[in-house]
């Protein structure tokens, strides 16, 4: 007895320190969900997986349970072995029967009820999930079917699979056990009557089950390849899909069949089964659709497969939101002039000469400032600056962790535990020194301009995955300023509190340290940061979503700094849809995530309210917010995220034929170009400012050019509207089939060909130099294409680019020069007429220029003799007058 008391108190002291790990995290979870605001996010998901456990845990358990006893009630009679075993051991082998099979059934219960904890969100889709309003062509249900109820049905079909089986090898056992298999019949042996019955209701229930899974595997033809269509095509609708229907009809017959065996047992039931399954089987899903593609579908595959195809382009189109692109055809207008330069200096002054490498290695050398301090990656956004919008490059300077000089647990969680401030540069401006002219620098951030940073440190961004204990009794290191460092407290609204003993010796067993509980510095009130790098903070808010890899930072006109974090609704069960690895086949950047880079508050956004799955997570969840209630200065740097413009230009260099005999022969095949410095590697798409043709006002866009395919020319340009008020809209640019636009790698040809460029390169290469081309833009001007190339210079012993050099192309013409002003003004020398009406159009400026000064200079004489006339004195007016006179007299 003692022994068993023992053995109980030891097994419920294991089984609480095996969830004690599991609760802690639970409970500090909670506290981080509570802090941030999203309580309602974790409680649900707790909620869904705990009604999921328990619903599956039950259902499994109760009906294994419950067979068991059935299976025992009719199995139990005197077994020929039990002849020989004396009473005693038999009562006692009963007795353990019984133990042994709650146990079983038990861990059955608790196995599948933790195996179906991981599919809450399916279990959420399925039951909250909203109609697309878009049919499949094949089978005529809705896409949302599909993308919601379909992953959870066939979980289902899973888990009765796991526990027929379990449960019907538990069956047969017992029933061997208790000596139904017989001696006699023609093979020496022979099941009993009630052991067949039960084979003969477990089979019906297996059937019933096959027809189920049968059933479901006709979606299955949607997302899979089958030749040249991607889902059903001729052979799978023709063949395979009545195939399938009829051994969905043929299971059912089976499963009735089965249950009238229980009743009159007949042989010939058992081999019509097998018959008709095997005919089906291998005439209807392995030889017939093998036969029908060789000889029906292959010989006339493009008059076949035509309507499949169209359900293809189609349904990817859909997909990607191909669908919203406008095509337009490029006109090329008459030769540039020297006027249409100044016309269009929106455009020019926003041709991007930083390449992103050569810029944050630059950033990295000149504006880390400390060793412990370092640049990311480098962002392009657009400011209003000195009253014109400019494209600008800036970079967070955040707190490298690995390089603390000092790695003791206090500088690491307690003293160094942000980031401060920001680079920033107009995209186009360079030094005399070749250096990138820099906007807001130096620590504390000062800034040239009327864009302020306010409130610079950075306790959330890419690299905080520390986490920072703030309102000790220690200062927290803020910034260095000379032999001296500034130290400051955090004044943030969030961060978990440390509180009493409790809650102190559960941080210290989570975060495996006992700084927690012994180290006086700590304070009831002291806070917790945990979970500060960005794309995690996000991904645990929205866990449902796919989370961008490049967020980026922007500053609002208080002169906070806040991280933009773009998000995706995916799927991969849209029908006829293309896949794309790590994606699925559907996909929408349906929100948008904003981080307080100080305080570390999330707010989202809805981005495309009309996507079905991003209002599927609404109604779950009720945690987004229109974009009308996002800032307007924040809301006016929302960009197009870079990530999903290049899948959609890479989708759409091949979806862009929408008549299926094009795209069946692929006669209109485009692609990226290839970049001329590495063959290997596709042309990055590019952020500009610029006045898109037929428009008024020059606007912030996302554009790639295209090539056809296996040929260097341009066929076309795509791009994306970034600007709040034409957000999201897609515009390709169509050139002339009979006009040869040169491309890329043809422009790189020609400047590697140039006399000069070649010789002035191979100079500087010869100096211990290594020269570093930038990225060759294509930049559209009036109906005329100029394209820029940076040139970079790099020492062998330093690790500074500068930028020395930029190379213009526009026709014929190849230029370098210095800046980017003095190539365009060497290519557009004005004429000798152009230089008469520009010096007529100088002297009437200064002309009216003079004037207007002489008119103010005689208005404040006037007020000031009016002035001294209200004030009676008389001498000093006749002063002012003779003074107007001469100024009178002596005016042209």
């Amino acid at each position: 007895m003692k022994f068993r008391l023992i053995l109980l108190i030891a097994s419920l002291i294991g089984f609480l320190l095996l969830l004690f790990r599991p609760l802690v995290g639970f409970y500090v979870d909670y506290l981080w969900y509570r802090d941030l605001g999203y309580l309602s996010v974790f409680l649900l998901r707790f909620k869904a997986e705990a009604l999921l456990f328990l619903g599956v845990a039950l259902s499994c358990g109760g009906l294994f349970f419950l067979h068991g006893l059935l299976v025992h009630r009719l199995a139990s009679r005197e077994a020929f072995w039990s002849r020989y075993l004396d009473p005693r051991l038999r009562t006692f082998l009963s007795e353990k029967f019984r133990g042994a099979f709650y146990l079983l059934t038990l861990l059955l219960a608790l196995t599948f009820g933790l195996s179906a904890r991981p599919l809450w969100q399916e279990a959420l889709l399925a039951l909250k999930g909203q109609p697309f309003g878009l049919k499949d062509p094949l089978l005529h249900l809705d896409v949302g079917f599909y993308i919601f109820q379909l992953p959870f049905l066939r979980y289902l079909g899973d888990l009765t699979l796991g526990l027929w089986m379990l449960a019907f090898l538990f069956g047969v056992l017992l029933f061997l056990a208790w000596g139904h298999l017989e001696g006699g019949g023609r093979l020496g042996i022979r099941l009993s009557l009630r052991f067949r019955k039960y084979l003969a209701v477990m089979f019906a229930f297996f059937f019933l089950r096959l027809a189920y899974v049968l059933f479901l595997d006709r979606a299955r033809l949607l997302f899979e390849p089958g030749g040249v269509v991607f889902g059903a095509g001729y052979t799978e609708a023709r063949v395979v899909l009545p195939a399938l229907n009829a051994l969905v009809i043929l299971s059912l017959a089976a499963a009735v069949l089965s249950a009238v065996f229980v009743l009159r047992p007949r042989r010939e039931i058992l081999f019509g089964l097998v018959l008709g399954y095997a005919l089906i089987y291998f005439l209807g899903l392995q030889i017939l659709p093998g036969l029908v593609h060789r000889y029906v579908v292959q010989p006339n595959e493009l008059d076949k497969e035509r309507p499949y195809l169209a359900y293809e382009i189609r349904f990817t189109r859909l997909a990607y939101g191909l669908d919203r692109v406008t095509e337009r055809a490029f006109h090329f207008g008459p030769p540039l002039k020297r006027k249409d330069l100044q016309e269009e200096a929106a455009t020019l002054k926003n041709i991007r000469l930083w390449d992103h490498q050569p810029l944050l290695e630059t950033y990295s050398q000149i504006q880390e400032i400390r060793t412990y301090y370092r640049f990311v990656s480098v962002d392009n956004d657009r400011y209003p600056i000195k009253g014109e919008p400019r494209q600008v490059m800036l970079s967070a300077r955040e707190l490298s962790y690995p390089d603390l000089p000092n790695r003791s647990w206090i500088n690491l969680h307690l003293i160094y535990t942000h980031g401060y401030g920001l680079t920033l540069g107009v995209v186009n401006q360079v030094s005399p020194e070749g250096l990138p002219v820099l906007l807001i620098k130096d620590i504390p951030p000062r800034s040239a301009v009327d864009l302020k940073v306010t409130r610079p440190e950075i306790y959330f961004g890419e690299l905080t995955g520390v986490y920072a204990v703030v309102n000790t009794r220690l200062k927290e290191f803020d910034y260095p300023a000379g032999e001296k460092n500034v130290y400051t407290t955090y004044h943030g609204k969030t961060g978990v509190r440390v509180g009493g003993l409790l809650r102190r010796l559960l941080f210290a067993y989570y975060f495996g340290t006992s700084k927690f509980l012994f180290s006086r510095d700590i304070l009831p009130q002291s806070r917790i940061l945990y979970h500060r790098q960005i794309r995690e903070r996000v991904e645990r808010v929205v866990p449902f979503m796919l989370v961008d890899e490049d967020p980026y930072l922007v500053i609002g006109r208080d002169g906070r700094l806040f991280w933009f974090v773009d998000l995706y609704t995916v799927s991969d069960r849209f029908p006829y849809s293309q896949p794309e690895k790590g994606l699925g086949n559907y996909v929408r950047n349906s929100a948008l995530a904003v981080v307080d880079a100080y305080e570390g508050t999330v707010d989202l956004y809805l981005k495309d309210p009309q996507d079905p799955l991003v209002r599927t997570y609404q109604k779950i969840f009720g945690i987004f917010k229109p974009l009308s209630a996002l800032r307007p200065d924040l809301r006016a740097h929302i960009r197009y995220p870079h990530r999903l413009f290049s899948l959609q230009a890479q989708l759409y260099a091949r979806y862009h034929m929408t008549d299926p005999r094009v795209f069946y022969n692929q006669e209109d095949l485009w692609e990226i170009p290839k970049s001329p410095k590495d063959p290997r590697r596709y042309i990055r798409a590019y952020y500009t400012i610029m006045r898109l043709p037929g428009e008024k006002e020059p606007e912030f866009i996302l554009m790639v050019p295209f090539t056809p395919a296996k040929k260097d020319n341009l066929s076309a340009w795509m791009c994306a509207r970034c600007d709040p008020e034409h957000y999201g809209q897609m515009l390709v640019y169509r050139f002339p089939k009979q006009t040869l636009v040169y491309g890329p790698q043809q422009i790189e040809s020609r400047i590697n060909q140039d006399p000069g460029i070649s010789r002035q390169i191979s100079l500087w290469d010869q100096r211990g130099s290594r020269v570093i081309l930038g990225t060759l833009l294509v930049i559209p001007v009036k109906g005329n294409l100029l394209y820029v190339q940076p040139l970079y210079l790099k020492s062998e012993s330093g690790q500074i680019p500068e930028l020395k050099r930029v190379i213009v192309v526009y026709g014929n013409q190849i230029l370098m020069a210095k800046t980017l002003e003095a190539a365009l003004e060497s290519l557009f020398k004005p004429t000798p007429q152009e230089q008469v009406e520009e010096s007529m159009k100088e002297g009437l400026r200064r002309f009216r220029e003079g004037a207007r000064r002489g008119w103010e200079y005689l208005r404040e004489l006037y007020r000031q003799a009016e002035e001294a006339l209200r004030r009676g004195n008389l001498q000093e007016f006749g002063k002012i007058w003779e003074e107007i006179g001469h100024f009178l007299e002596e005016a042209p």
